[in-house]
């Protein structure tokens, strides 16, 4: 049977090999109103414990542990109350780096905030990070600040070599991909 028109399957013949990529940053959470703030909440909640107040973010992820460093990336995304017990909150975001070496790419993240630390899974990424797939533990330094240690494994795929064309005089020539 056929392939339908909406499907396209190539077998890689490109050889890829893992990368280990590992940061040590620091996150900052400030709640206030704007413009200091770096979230708003979107729903609010009557229920216990906040169950399901919702919030946006775009937490500011920095080179140091001072909120006057560098600023190397920013985790946008959401978290919201998920416990009826109060405690969890579940955050979804990307990582959207900003700095020269990584500028535009990003890693998707997912996890829960509960307690001093804790971890979230990369789930994917984009650019320097396609493909990536790892974790983020997290440690609270003070009030709005979590100190991070990422670690992501990432797929990378090997240029192909050029190939070379002999003629039938003998010359060799390097034809570009």
């Amino acid at each position: 049977m056929a392939d339908p028109s909406y499907l396209q399957s190539v077998t890689l013949s490109q050889e890829s090999q893992l990368k280990e990529v590992l940061l040590h940053l620091y996150l900052y959470q400030n709640g206030q109103a704007r413009p200091q703030g770096n979230q708003a909440q979107l729903l609010g909640s009557t229920a216990p414990h906040g169950f399901g107040c919702t919030v946006v973010n775009d937490w500011s992820i920095h080179d140091g542990s001072s909120p006057t460093t560098k600023i190397v990336a920013r985790a946008q995304g959401l978290h919201m109350q998920a416990s009826m017990s109060g405690g969890n909150w579940f955050m979804c975001h990307n990582i959207v780096f900003i700095d020269d070496r990584f500028k535009g790419s990003t890693l998707k993240v997912l996890g829960i905030v509960q307690g001093e630390q804790g971890e979230w899974a990369v789930i994917g990424g984009t650019g320097e990070f396609a493909y990536a797939k790892g974790v983020i533990t997290y440690k609270r330094c003070d009030t709005g600040t979590r100190e991070l240690h990422i670690r992501v494994l990432c797929r990378t795929f090997q240029k192909p070599e050029a190939p070379v064309v002999s003629t039938s005089t003998g010359q060799t020539i390097v034809q570009n991909a």
